[in-house]
């Protein structure tokens, strides 16, 4: 077992999987300290993402809006360079959801392999957008992922397991069963993996992005954001 940044996540070897728990700061929101450990990972082994605690990811860190539309875009590239570490690593990268998922956290599983959420009751939710923060990538390549009628309801409420299932958000429900996954040569998962395909169109998010940063540090946005902490900053 090692730790990277001291407490966001710890990796752990199982097999031929790389684990990488995501052990809690923010409720596991993709602060710098996570992103910063994310992308120092190699994509030298298969890796499964899990977490401890209630929540798998709380999504964006929110705080970041409140410094200033610079500092917002320039965090949303670093989103950003991980969704493109993701898609263009050739080992496989699956997810085990043992806890509820908000904002980015759903969209990051758009650009894995392989995602299992653990029991029903885990709760899927782009509720950002009543903030006005909305979801970038579900906004830029949702329609190319998911029908207008899941689209729909993702972006009008919570949704439960089963539909991310039905949906296509989550593969399976239930325990993490990894031998079951094909394990087909490197040569081959290469280029036939179905995420290699969303290299082509990730970029198209890159325009959200900034409109992210523009209408996320807004007067309007950042009162709300400030109500939703609970504080005045």
């Amino acid at each position: 077992m090692s730790l990277l940044g001291g407490i966001v996540i710890r990796i752990e070897t199982i097999g031929k999987y790389d684990r990488v728990v995501l052990i809690g700061e923010k409720r596991n929101a993709f602060t710098p300290n996570l992103l910063e450990d994310l992308l120092g990972l190699r994509c030298e082994r298969d890796v499964v993402i899990t977490n401890e605690g209630p929540v798998f990811s709380a999504g964006l860190d929110l705080s970041i809006f409140l410094e200033g539309r610079e500092k917002a875009f320039e965090y949303l590239l670093k989103i950003h360079e991980l969704v493109k570490k993701l898609l263009e690593c050739e080992r496989r990268v699956v997810a085990h959801v043992r806890g509820d998922v908000y904002g980015f956290g759903v969209e990051l599983l758009y650009f894995l392999d392989y995602v299992v959420a653990a029991h029903e009751s885990v709760k899927f939710s782009l509720q950002g957008i009543n903030l006005g923060l909305f979801p970038p990538y579900t906004v830029a390549i949702g329609s190319r992922l998911f029908s207008h009628g899941h689209l729909r309801i993702m972006l009008s409420r919570d949704f439960t397991a089963r539909e991310a299932l039905s949906f296509g958000v989550v593969s399976e429900i239930g325990g993490l069963e990894l031998e079951k996954l094909f394990s087909p040569p490197s040569h081959v998962a290469s280029f036939a993996s179905p995420k290699r395909r969303l290299l082509e169109v990730v970029d198209d998010a890159v325009p959200y992005l900034h409109k992210l940063a523009e209408v996320g540090t807004s007067e309007e946005t950042r009162e709300r954001l400030r109500k939703f902490f609970g504080r005045k900053v």
